[in-house]
């Protein structure tokens, strides 16, 4: 059909089967990272991790699957591809578990607001830490979707070869679009953090993570974006 993908990856390449196994693999270290409860309060604790884990692990789906739709659809699998490929799934390693310590700390945090369980500054993290938690955790998502916009970038450079419709080209150029701009939004946040952190720690800490409110933003002047051409080309 003219106004769908062409499928040209019918069977998972080596370098996508490779890919499935780090993912895989993260999912592992993080489930091998919760310790058996010994007593009640270790289990209460337990189910902060497990609702840490279900966040953590919701990110990852997503990020599993936009790399797995790109190799449906494109098939690619060149020096190109596989540089950024390897970026993709060294940034997923090294982001995993700083994203879930991110997790865990605002099930705690909130938990100890709502319910007056234990507070987490001075357990988990000290205050003047979270700001830099906040710069870190920036980092790994500019990192994931930049990569992404890349990948996108890269097949629109091959769409005379993958013979892209209409359709596809659109498309192609939207996600480009799409994960270039939201690379905006963690350099933003970082640079927030950055200038305000020296003058309040708890207005950078909060401010940084309401920024990444501008994602919903993007999503609906891309889709407008798309909706635009689209109209004009049919």
């Amino acid at each position: 059909m003219a106004n769908q993908f062409k499928i040209r990856s019918e069977s998972p390449s080596r370098l996508e089967n490779f890919s499935d196994a780090v993912f895989a693999f993260s999912i592992t270290l993080l489930m091998i990272s919760l310790e058996v409860p010994k007593n009640f309060t270790q289990i209460l604790e337990l189910s902060d991790e497990l609702i840490a884990f279900a966040v953590t692990i919701i990110p990852l789906f997503i990020i599993w699957q936009q790399h797995r739709l790109f190799f449906r659809r494109y098939g690619l699998d060149d020096n190109k591809i596989l540089i950024l490929n390897t970026s993709l799934l060294f940034i997923v390693l090294i982001f995993i578990f700083p994203l879930k310590f991110l997790s865990l700390f605002l099930v705690r945090f909130y938990s100890s607001i709502v319910f007056g369980t234990q507070t987490v500054f001075g357990t988990m993290i000290n205050g003047e830490q979270v700001p830099m938690l906040m710069v870190y955790y920036g980092m790994g998502a500019l990192g994931l979707v930049f990569v992404f916009s890349r990948f996108y970038k890269h097949a629109l450079n091959k769409k005379v070869e993958l013979e892209l419709s209409p359709y596809e080209l659109r498309h192609t150029e939207y996600y480009k679009r799409l994960f270039t701009h939201l690379c905006f939004i963690p350099i933003i946040s970082i640079v927030f953090v950055l200038a305000i952190m020296f003058f309040n720690i708890t207005i950078a800490s909060i401010g940084s993570g309401m920024l990444y409110a501008l994602t919903g933003g993007v999503f609906a002047i891309n889709q407008r974006w798309l909706t635009k051409v689209s109209r004009i080309n049919d």
